[in-house]
């Protein structure tokens, strides 16, 4: 006859071989012939987890920790399950009381990890995750955990090989899938993240995590049906703040921010002091026009010790629009080099409030910003401060001044080139057109500058930028001279593109080798009748210097552009042009072509 213990060893056979309704029989037979057997009732509680039956699960399990409180797989294991229902505090503490009952407990360290990670204790989770492999170097859970804690300390890299090494040992593992689908959208390897989000589903059609995911992740490839249907399934399974800012982050990409707001609204009301979540609200409200309500929320970025590079610091308050007179004031570019070339028209009236301004900027726009109006002192970011009384990042100032939208100081030209830069250019260009043959008599062309991608550091860049072949329909206009104005990496698309070009007319002149700075683009800019450009830094200084411009937009843009609509309250020179749908350059580069034609035939040269 088999002994309890026997029937045991052979349920526990069947489990792990995956015959789980042999192995449940078993544990039912087990608990009626003894209804305090703790390890049946332990393992059944198990089964029942793997099973999606939580509240069953939670039942046996509680009961198992009862019969035996000493038992540290019994604590563990309900610790997991707490983990599962979105406790991480509760898994935590359970989780200690299992390693005080056996500290060498490899499963309650590996899960230990999963549960610091989502109270954001990334270095003891990282620490708990290296403390189980130390136990246990196959344990396919405590290197997914470890997976998490790595991407959520930004080693996407060291995530996806931990991943990896989880889904050798364990292929079935959804957590381990889910674990490297984030891994390789944290890397914007979207098509691939998608696969293995669906792996992990194909393992278990009831993990939240991977269903939410996978909603992010085809938000990114422009489904956005298939997204929204995908969150759903999430929500249906675990709703949460994380869902709710992860789909609010989807429904802007979708240009949807009032839709977004809902979520980002929820998500605070669980997490009022998630920098982040206001940050990403700030970004939703702007986008949407709502100024007023918008820079608050932006400016929480200064707060969010996530980002990367960390937020400076500095040891003097900072201005929030209060009187300035007699005070000396830094004021200091912190993002990008558009976003510096775009509030540097907030420089002159600082000044105009009685202040002392001191402008650092990055370096590369020193040649351009030292002529600033408003500015007593430029320096280049590094170089050592001067003593000051507040600071104010040039990204606040808006807030700073209560800029609305239909009071966006707009005054342009605010940055003036050098003029005997300016000078030199227009005679480069001048003398391009001699130097066709033929050229005498004719009617000089229309020159076009071009710029057509951003910084590929910057994350949404691959958005963003059309890349010289997403605008070639424009280089088929007859009547116009374009001038490359790309500087960095996007220049390699000049190898990999055909442009226009005859002994009678080059119709395409790359002017980059020549370009030395900013400043040169800006005296090169003023000598141009229009430049059209990506969402970057060229197409500010062009907006900033009164330059005609025209600017291609993706399906959902940065919030500075706002929504349909074809004109800028930043900008009264700029023209925008907006992809129909995500990814669609043809259809912005073939209106352009269009409006490019018209402008042709109304064109009258300057003398």
């Amino acid at each position: 006859m088999v002994t309890l213990s026997q029937a045991l060893l052979i349920a526990l056979d069947h489990h792990q071989a995956g015959r789980t309704a042999e192995a449940e029989e078993l544990y039912r037979r087990i608990l009626a012939a003894d209804p305090e057997h703790a390890d049946a009732m332990q393992l059944l509680g198990v089964l029942s987890a793997q099973a999606g039956g939580l509240d069953r699960a939670g039942r046996l399990l509680r009961l198992a920790v009862a019969l035996r409180p000493d038992g540290p797989g019994g604590v563990s294991n309900l610790a997991g399950l707490r983990q599962s229902a979105g406790d991480a505090a509760e898994a935590f503490r359970l989780y200690g009381r299992a390693l005080r009952l056996m500290p060498d407990l490899a499963d309650a360290h590996a899960g230990r990890c999963a549960a610091l990670r989502a109270l954001d204790r990334n270095g003891p989770a990282l620490a708990a995750g290296e403390r189980a492999l130390a136990l246990a170097p196959t344990h396919a859970d405590a290197l997914t955990n470890r997976a998490g804690a790595l991407l959520a300390g930004g080693d996407a890299a060291a995530a996806e090989r931990c991943a990896r090494r989880a889904l050798r040992l364990n292929p079935r593992s959804a957590a381990a899938h889910a674990a490297l689908a984030a891994a390789l959208a944290a890397g914007r390897r979207w098509t691939e993240a998608e696969a293995s989000a669906r792996a992990a589903l194909a393992s278990d059609r009831g993990l939240a995590d991977a269903w939410e995911l996978l909603g992010a992740v085809l938000a990114k490839l422009g489904r956005f049906p298939d997204s929204l249907d995908a969150f759903a399934a999430a929500e249906r399974l675990r709703s949460g703040p994380a869902l709710w800012a992860a789909r609010g982050t989807a429904l802007v990409a979708m240009a949807k921010p009032r839709e977004a707001l809902a979520d980002f609204d929820r998500a605070l009301a669980a997490r009022p002091q998630d920098a982040g979540l206001h940050w990403n609200r700030g970004f939703a409200r702007l986008l949407a026009g709502d100024y007023e309500g918008g820079w608050p929320e932006f400016d929480w970025r200064r707060h969010d010790d996530r980002a990367e590079p960390p937020w400076r610091r500095l040891d003097r308050p900072t201005w929030r629009g209060e009187p300035l007179a007699g005070r000396t004031i830094l004021l200091y570019a912190e993002q990008g080099l558009g976003d510096t070339l775009q509030f540097l028209r907030y420089v002159p009236l600082v000044a105009a409030r009685g202040a002392t301004v001191i402008l650092e900027v990055q370096r590369p726009l020193l040649p351009l910003a030292a002529g600033l109006e408003g500015a007593a002192r430029v320096i280049a970011r590094g170089d050592p401060l001067p003593q000051f009384d507040l600071e104010c990042p040039l990204m606040s100032l808006p807030r700073a001044f209560g800029t609305t939208l239909d009071r966006v100081p707009a005054a342009v030209p605010y940055i003036v080139p050098d003029p005997l830069r300016a000078a030199r250019w227009r005679d480069r260009l001048a003398e391009d057109a001699r130097s066709v043959p033929g050229v005498e008599g004719r009617r000089r062309p229309l020159r076009v500058g071009v710029v057509w991608a951003g910084n590929p550091r910057f994350p949404g860049d691959g958005l963003r930028s059309p890349r010289l072949s997403g605008l070639r329909a424009l280089f088929g206009v007859p009547g116009c001279r374009f001038y490359g104005l790309q500087m960095g990496p996007g220049r390699s698309d000049l190898a990999e593109t055909a442009m226009p070009s005859s002994a009678t007319d080059p119709g395409f002149i790359d002017l980059g080798p020549d370009i030395a700075d900013f400043a040169d683009t800006a005296a090169i800019m003023t000598a141009l009748d229009l430049v059209v450009s990506s969402c970057t830094g060229p197409a500010h200084l062009a907006g900033a210097l009164g330059v005609p411009l025209w600017v291609a937009l993706p399906f959902s843009p940065d919030w500075r552009w706002l929504l349909a609509r074809d004109d800028s309250p930043w900008y009264p020179t700029a023209k925008l042009f907006r992809q129909p749908s995500p990814g669609d350059w043809s259809s912005v580069a073939g209106r352009m072509a269009a409006e490019l034609a018209l402008a042709v035939q109304r064109f009258t040269p300057s003398p």
